[in-house]
């Protein structure tokens, strides 16, 4: 019995240090917490965890001028212990002292923090927005030159503060710091741990604080408030014709006053217009109709063979080599998408959103649907597809749907067979269509080209 329990206890030590290095492990192969790395990006590289710790513990201990200081004292450092009589063994010293200096002064007023970071949950795209960070001094000593998150910079994320802001703390005091940044790229975001350092005295080595855990911002697409929005032609005749009520007298809209007859629903008595009558009255609604649009999104865009003397021409001025994933049309139409979503609800559409590639999205906003901000944090988690399969998901039944709205918007990232195919399914069964074209090239007579730079830069306000 004792062996078999000895035994047991064994095999549940054994499982909590196997769960144990399953998550150091996992720990390690998510990088630093501190910085910006994309979730299982160190891991999907063989051999980059370990530099890139490397890198994370270099940025979190040395200042920028730090790591110029300490190659220039490991050069010296170097120098002074081949030649022992040269005068860079005076120079090593005089740069050990002035490190050990500020290694002793940064530990002697090392911060002991509390740290709150508050971030905004939904922003625009390239729309400049702020981080308040609340911190207080937990220690008898003061702290000098705090800042906050001064390493939180990815690619799409940018700092547009004009100067570093840095902040003093009394002894057991509090204060605020405020950031500024902007995101130049739609998309769901989590921002590293919230980091406050100190590089007090010499701002060569860092004393920092981490607070655990990640914060989200939501970063939605640029769009456009647009000025005005015409409809597709002959769309005024059906878009307004199905009701959004079951019954006549459930609408919200106020009509007037009757009197009460056999079969009225009592909750619709007016009590008050009543007092003051000989019978019952009971309020009446107006029956209220409900205005539709469909609108495609194509989720393919078209890649497209790279030139090679432009190549060549951004190499030779040290320009970045231009993609040519159309990503940039994409961007636009999901861009135009959300102008057109918007002005239709501004004018109490419902609308029934498709997001069409190799797979089919379907949502719905606008009146009766999600409200902007839902149908926003959809958009910006939506991503591309690369499956040339374009719209085969969408079924003769999907086509009767749309065109059941009476107006549709298509908006195509590139105008061919079978993008015409799904225009011409739509258009013959009598649904009006207006058709976008996203792109720098001239499109056929059926669609409307508009180039996505103009989308972009919001210069399509009438549509």
């Amino acid at each position: 019995m004792a062996s078999s329990g000895n035994s047991a206890s064994r095999c549940d030590m054994l499982r909590r240090l196997s769960a144990m290095f399953r998550r150091l492990d996992a720990a390690y192969r998510a990088g630093p917490s501190w910085l910006a790395v994309r979730k299982n990006s160190a891991a999907s590289v063989p051999g980059i965890t370990p530099f890139l710790w490397i890198y994370g513990w270099m940025d979190r201990v040395l200042t920028p001028q730090g790591r110029i200081f300490c190659a220039v004292y490991l050069g010296v450092a170097f120098y002074s212990t081949i030649l022992t009589r040269s005068p860079a063994v005076i120079l090593f010293f005089v740069l050990s002292a002035v490190l050990l200096l500020d290694l002793a002064g940064g530990l002697l007023f090392f911060p002991f923090l509390r740290i709150v970071r508050t971030v905004p949950e939904r922003v625009a795209c390239n729309a400049e927005f702020r981080i308040h960070y609340r911190i207080v001094n937990r220690s008898i000593l003061p702290c000098f030159d705090l800042t906050a998150d001064a390493s939180m910079l990815f690619r799409p994320l940018l700092s547009v503060d004009p100067e570093t802001v840095r902040l003093t703390l009394p002894p057991k005091g509090e204060g605020s710091l405020s950031r500024c940044f902007r995101i130049s790229r739609r998309g769901i975001y989590r921002l590293p741990a919230a980091t406050v350092e100190s590089a007090f005295p010499f701002q060569i080595l860092k004393c920092s604080r981490l607070v655990p855990g990640t914060d989200r911002i939501i970063c939605h697409p640029a769009w456009t408030e647009l000025r005005s929005l015409r409809l597709p032609d002959g769309s005024s005749s059906r878009s307004e014709s199905v009701k959004t009520v079951s019954a006549e007298g459930q609408s919200m809209d106020f009509f007037g006053c009757r009197e009460y007859r056999t079969g009225d629903d009592p909750r619709k008595i007016h009590w008050a217009a009543s007092a003051s009558r000989p019978q019952f009255v009971v309020k009446e609604f107006q029956e209220e109709k409900l205005s539709r649009a469909a609108l495609i999104l194509d989720n393919a865009p078209l890649s497209e063979p790279g030139d090679p003397l432009r190549n060549l021409r951004d190499f030779l001025r040290l320009r970045p080599l231009r993609k040519n994933d159309g990503s940039e049309a994409f961007e636009a139409a999901v861009s135009l998408t959300a102008s057109v979503v918007a002005a239709l609800s501004r004018r109490n559409f419902s609308v029934e959103i498709f997001a069409a590639g190799s797979e089919l999205h379907r949502f719905r906003a606008g009146r009766g649907g999600m409200t902007q901000d839902s149908f926003f944090d959809l958009l910006a988690a939506l991503e591309p597809v690369r499956d040339r399969g374009r719209f085969r998901k969408i079924t003769g039944e999907d086509v009767s749907l749309i065109a059941s709205t009476g107006a549709v918007f298509l908006i195509l990232l590139s105008a061919d067979e079978a993008s015409e195919k799904l225009y011409r399914s739509i258009a013959d069964t009598g649904a009006a269509v207006r058709v976008f074209l996203i792109s720098d090239s001239p499109g056929p007579a059926w669609t409307e080209p508009l180039r996505p730079r103009d989308v972009l830069d919001g210069r399509t306000g009438d549509l």
